[in-house]
């Protein structure tokens, strides 16, 4: 490498930049860089859990085992005092990225939930052979027990008109007995989950193959995680109204006779809209992982649809 351009530099969760390489042969090289954020909070809301731990992982182990399109990564590494993942710039190969407060259609929720279908199948039942993927889960099963009450009446002082008046006492109700609802929502085989895929997660390349980035949330789990977070946070309510049933009945076919019955499947949907809510109001408490517009308008969706769905109902 002969030099470095920098093209872009921003701390959120992490610090996040863009930079063009110059290589030893004379040719250049459009990176996107992650780093540990210069915020002692954010660094801490990673740390905590482990987060980077996982996505160095994905890149290192399951990277080529993963059906969905993401980066191509250049190098990840995880030390002691820090991290570092080297991605190619989605920008530079001509992807399309999204930002956090999108709503895509139907049909690009149908491509993405298409390839998130693989990626269940392939690992339905089999993600033992990592034992990270099963540990995470547990560690946020411990943290979201000792945390989310408070977590959860932060984000609901800050939510603003996101959350209406009669889901607020359902929401702290389930706040209160989480560690009951999840072993209620998490019941049936595990597999892997990308477990953030709102609009700001997702990509399209340039040859139209919807796409995720930051894996650093991914783990074994329930598959109407995914299904239930990015249908919730990405579907303007009326598209996801008119389209839910048939969008999961087509998930369904494509995940395979493995899958579940179709009211086990509505149930466990219903139910999952939960943590969409529950994700977007611990953003909006702790404040670092994105700006307050938009967590809120995340957190409105996902309100939207757990009130549509009797979500606290089902659990």
């Amino acid at each position: 490498m002969s030099s470095v351009e920098v093209i872009e530099d921003r701390s959120g969760t992490t610090r996040r930049t863009r930079a063009r390489l110059g290589l030893a042969d004379g040719n250049t090289l459009a990176v996107f860089i992650k780093r540990p954020s210069r915020s002692f909070a954010a660094r801490a809301f990673v740390a905590v859990p482990r987060l980077s731990h996982a996505e160095v992982a994905f890149y290192t182990e399951l990277q080529p085992q993963v059906p969905v399109a993401t980066p191509t990564c250049r190098g990840a590494r995880h030390r002691r005092w820090g991290f570092t993942v080297v991605l190619d710039d989605l920008v530079d190969t001509g992807a399309t990225l999204r930002s956090s407060t999108d709503a895509i259609t139907p049909d690009e929720a149908q491509a993405l939930l298409g390839e998130l279908a693989d990626m269940h199948r392939r690992w339905w039942g089999r993600t033992g052979s990592h034992r990270w993927l099963a540990r995470n889960p547990r560690r946020e099963l411990l943290l979201g027990t000792l945390l989310s009450p408070t977590l959860c009446r932060l984000g609901l002082r800050r939510a603003a008109d996101a959350v209406p008046p009669s889901l607020r006492p359902a929401i702290a109700r389930y706040a209160r007995r989480r560690r009951a609802a999840h072993a209620a929502m998490g019941a049936g085989p595990a597999t892997l989950i990308h477990n953030d895929c709102h609009p700001g997660n997702q990509f399209v390349t340039a040859d139209g193959r919807p796409g995720l980035i930051d894996w650093q949330l991914c783990r074994a789990g329930p598959w109407a995680r995914d299904v239930a977070y990015l249908l919730a946070t990405s579907l303007a309510p009326e598209d996801r109204r008119s389209a839910e049933q048939d969008l999961l009945a087509d998930y369904l076919v494509r995940l395979g006779p493995e899958g579940p019955a179709s009211e086990e499947a509505w149930l466990a949907y219903r139910r999952h809209v939960a943590y969409a809510v529950e994700a977007m109001l611990v953003t909006t408490a702790v404040g670092v992982m994105m700006p307050a517009a938009t967590s809120q308008a995340l957190l409105a969706r996902a309100c939207v649809a757990a009130d549509d769905l009797d979500t606290f109902g089902a659990l």
